[in-house]
């Protein structure tokens, strides 16, 4: 074998290839390497990671993200004891009733219980710090954290994702874009901080900055799910809705929602959120 074609045999095992002309061998061999150093490709990722965070800063709305501030501050309470009563109208005409037990703990502690009918009772959620949400069904203890997709599934037969019963602020979760104002609300559209996948959100406010109107989208776009709230009153410092009214296009379902009961500033103790105490019947 001539040592040109050893040569030929050796480069191509290297992964570059030969040519005639020597400083082209040279800068492919180079691009090569490049490519394989881990400093350069850390270096790469440092920049593209970078780019993402300026492209984010720069699509930011900062008037919208402070719309969902004063909507926080608007809905919050120190602590609260809450009972729904719920009713939950099939697309047959059927209804069904419910009765819900809220119980809340400033903007990271809520304990969801649903008391009637006796068939469910003890089915809950738990909102903890750091945004942790645990579901526990009785028939199939023990409790489990709810993650991804699964927040957007109905609780128990009613028009009420977890993520309508588990959330408790908008500002941690969502940035907003302020599209202007229909019937005197002003429109938002919620983006969901970490997870570019999840559908967009509309949220309609009035000058008090009271959520008047919800709608969820699916990934292709259509409005899946309206949340209407009415019968807005003054409870301690926040302004909360007496009345909520959830339609779901998908199923032809309707669930109404009704304060029959709530209780503001009675101290309710930290260990009332616990995993523990969501197990308990």
């Amino acid at each position: 074998m001539s040592t040109t074609a050893s040569t030929v045999k050796v480069r191509r095992k290297t992964g570059w290839c030969f040519d005639s002309k020597p400083d082209r061998v040279t800068l492919q061999k180079q691009h090569t390497e490049a490519l394989a150093s881990p400093a350069r490709g850390w270096h790469l990722l440092a920049m593209l990671a970078l780019l993402l965070s300026l492209i984010q800063l720069a699509a930011a709305d900062p008037v919208g993200d402070a719309w969902l501030e004063r909507i926080d501050q608007t809905a919050r309470v120190e602590d609260a004891h809450i009972v729904l009563d719920v009713t939950v109208t099939d697309a047959k005409g059927r209804t069904k009733p419910r009765t819900i037990e809220i119980w809340q703990k400033g903007d990271a502690r809520r304990l969801v219980r649903m008391v009637k009918p006796a068939r469910l009772a003890g089915i809950g959620l738990l909102v903890s710090p750091g945004e942790k949400t645990h579901l526990f069904l009785p028939q199939y203890p023990p409790a489990r954290l709810v993650v991804g997709s699964k927040r957007a599934d109905a609780f128990m037969g009613t028009d009420f994702a977890i993520e309508d019963l588990s959330r408790l602020t908008y500002g941690d979760t969502y940035s907003a874009t302020v599209l202007g104002t229909e019937d005197g609300l002003t429109k938002l559209v919620l983006k969901h901080k970490t997870d570019p996948k999840a559908a967009a959100t509309h949220l309609w406010v009035d000058h008090e900055a009271v959520v008047h109107r919800i709608v969820h989208f699916d990934a292709k776009g259509h409005a899946k799910r309206a949340l209407e709230m009415g019968d807005i009153r003054t409870v301690d410092t926040a302004k909360l809705p007496h009345h909520i009214r959830v339609t779901d296009s998908t199923r032809g379902r309707v669930t109404e929602a009704h304060i029959q009961q709530i209780s503001v500033g009675s101290g309710i103790e930290d260990a009332m959120f616990s995993v523990t105490q969501l197990e308990r019947r």
